[in-house]
């Protein structure tokens, strides 16, 4: 039996934001969108669709957190028309962090100890108001499933965020929310492409035709992994 593309996923994280400068908690309270970094580091993914060697895009999806969304707004000229809309997607939003919005990461740390009790339990919410690990990625799964079959066989590009594109790759591979021993660090503004297909004998299948592609940044100073911070 052939199977048939659901839809193609372009997974862009965002550039460097203000927040990631300052070290805070970004949410909704607090992100203020991209450093001047981040927006040449966005520039440079633009030239890189305009080049005409991306897959065309049909339809442009961002997270409605500022990041996400600036980074999105300066890559849009490049796709498809140039005048393709912006639709924003709720669900896409970086994991969650509740009532910890706005403070620094040692302050994060000193008052939750984050990082030991997710690892301890992924189905524990381990900050007032925030996400579950296990729920986070329940969320981006429903989230990027629905945006898929709303826009049969299309390209779709997604402006979104680091722990988004973790877990899409973690639903990808089967990966449980318990898993500890994989790590998925996404470099700024890289594309990780995900087609859905269904059919085949097989259901729905996620297929990786590329991860954190950050090629466009390779060789130059916009390159994070070139630099100190």
């Amino acid at each position: 039996a052939q199977r048939e593309l659901v839809a193609r996923l372009l997974l862009i994280r965002h550039g460097e934001s203000q927040v990631m400068v300052d070290g805070v908690v970004g949410g909704p309270l607090t992100c203020t969108g991209l450093s001047d970094m981040g927006r040449a580091q966005a520039a440079a993914l633009r030239d890189r669709f305009a080049s005409g060697t991306e897959s065309p895009i049909d339809v442009v999806y961002a997270s409605p957190l500022p990041r996400a969304r600036e980074t999105t707004d300066i890559v849009r000229p490049a796709l498809g028309d140039g005048s393709l809309p912006v639709n924003t997607h709720a669900e896409l939003e970086e994991f969650r962090l509740g009532e910890a919005d706005g403070l620094t990461w040692d302050e994060v740390r000193e008052r939750y100890g984050v990082i030991e009790v997710a690892e301890q339990d992924p189905y524990r919410e381990f900050i007032p108001g925030g996400d579950t690990r296990a729920g986070f990625r329940h969320r981006v799964a429903l989230a990027l499933a629905d945006i898929a079959e709303a826009h049969h066989g299309k390209t779709i590009f997604v402006g979104c965020h680091g722990g988004v594109i973790s877990s899409a790759m973690a639903v990808a591979f089967s990966l449980a929310p318990n898993q500890q021993l994989v790590e998925l660090p996404t470099v700024v503004t890289s594309i990780t492409e995900l087609e859905i297909f269904r059919g085949g004998g097989r259901g729905r299948r996620w297929v990786c035709q590329r991860y954190n592609d950050s090629t466009h940044l390779h060789g130059t100073e916009l390159d994070p992994r070139s630099q100190d911070r």
